[in-house]
């Protein structure tokens, strides 16, 4: 008999499978400042390298979800982390899910 071992992406060991709902966003926002500590860059060094303002890159350590619309932001983060677009793409859709549509009349980064 043989057994089937499933490997589950690096990028969703940030989410905690057994709490009582996933946080698609703290999910996210934990990867996203573990990967960067993980490569040895500083806040500063990474958004420079993703083309993000420096409050963009705190906020998107503190729970702000790119739109996953907008792929030039995604991949730039991504290649930033080092990590596949495709995955954080999923990533920040399921967040993005998760969060639901944004109000009228709210500003978006």
């Amino acid at each position: 008999m043989s057994m089937t071992t499933i490997k589950i992406p690096a990028i969703l060991s940030a989410l905690d499978f057994t709490a009582p709902q996933l946080g698609w966003t703290s999910g996210l926002a934990h990867y996203t400042r573990r990967r960067r500590e993980e490569l040895g860059l500083s806040v500063e060094r990474a958004a420079e390298l993703a083309g993000l303002e420096l409050s963009q890159w705190y906020a998107l350590e503190s729970g702000w979800v790119p739109d996953p619309d907008d792929m030039n932001r995604i991949e730039a983060i991504a290649a930033t982390l080092q990590v596949s677009w495709v995955d954080y793409s999923f990533l920040a859709l399921m967040a993005t899910c998760q969060q639901g549509p944004p109000e009228k009349g709210s500003d978006q980064q």
